[in-house]
């Protein structure tokens, strides 16, 4: 019975999730620096995982940069995430793909007798660009969707927008994620999980810092808060705790954390970077997410 209602709840979350939106996969957060700090990173990603945070933070590099993330998460539900971005004089370009696979769902007939089973899986592929201005750096990320489920499939596009300024040790961050007209299914068609994320963050020193977050939905599905930090144990070796607001289930999103305390660790040097952090999921239990980075 608890396989059925996951099966159901991944189902529901995949096509239209709670509030009239779709592709609720675009929700889910990716490296697992900024989830081990509870996902108050908008206003401090400066990796290629800032296509998803926020475009913005790629201006900053200095190097090319190559990320992969993997997620564990339930039922054999698993989300990989790989970006790649080339800094140069005109900007920094980038191209990144999310996939969700869901593996396969048992069907049930209207008698509740199992049936032919299906499968379901997400995918988006992003291409991003970002630039350092005097005013403040800016930056654009734009996505092709593709949303699958058993014999049924819906495609689209978004646009994620974003800027990030520092004062000294003070950086605050906006992006606007997921814009665009939704995806249709078969006759009905389902606004994309549009979110405003706001964010400051303060660096103490080297290798430490805090930040808090505030992510709206504006069509309705509600406000949630992050914050957490990072710090430098030694030279090479940092660890994370943050908090989210964020239940699963509610603000239009099936698959994130749930409200709670996150944590996580990492590897940093010059050419590489190792992260792992641990989300909880409320009854489904704890995720677990993975990351590397090179730069070269």
């Amino acid at each position: 019975m608890k396989k059925l209602a996951l099966a159901v709840l991944l189902v529901l979350a995949s096509q239209a999730s709670w509030g009239g939106e779709t592709a609720s996969f675009l929700d889910i957060g990716v490296g697992a620096r900024g989830l081990g700090m509870g996902g108050a990173f908008t206003a401090l990603v400066d990796d290629a995982g800032a296509l998803y945070w926020n475009p913005a933070g790629l201006s900053r590099l200095e190097k090319r940069e190559f990320t992969a993330s993997h997620a564990e998460m339930f039922e054999s539900t698993r989300l990989d995430f790989l970006a790649y971005a080339h800094p140069t004089s005109q900007g920094t370009f980038a191209a990144g793909l999310t996939y969700l696979s869901q593996g396969k769902i048992d069907g049930r007939d209207s008698s509740g007798r199992q049936t032919t089973g299906y499968d379901a899986s997400d995918a988006a592929v992003s291409l991003g660009y970002a630039r350092k201005l005097e005013i403040a750096d800016l930056g654009a990320a734009f996505k092709y969707l593709r949303s699958h489920i058993a014999g049924t499939e819906a495609q689209g596009v978004a646009v994620d927008i974003g800027a990030k300024r520092a004062f000294d040790r003070v950086s605050v961050g906006a992006a606007l994620r997921n814009l665009g007209p939704g995806l249709k299914f078969q006759d009905q068609r389902n606004d994309l999980p549009l979110r405003l994320a706001l964010s400051t963050a303060y660096k103490f020193g080297v290798g430490h810092a805090a930040a808090i977050e505030i992510v709206n939905g504006p069509r309705g599905t509600g406000t949630n808060a992050s914050f957490g930090g990072e710090y430098r144990a030694i030279k090479n070796l940092y660890l994370r705790a943050g908090y989210a607001t964020q239940t699963a289930i509610t603000g239009g999103s099936g698959f994130d954390a749930a409200r709670g305390l996150t944590m996580g660790l990492g590897f940093r040097s010059e050419k590489w970077d190792i992260d792992y952090a641990v989300l909880p999921s409320g009854e489904l239990g704890r995720s677990h997410r993975f990351s590397l980075g090179a730069r070269f």
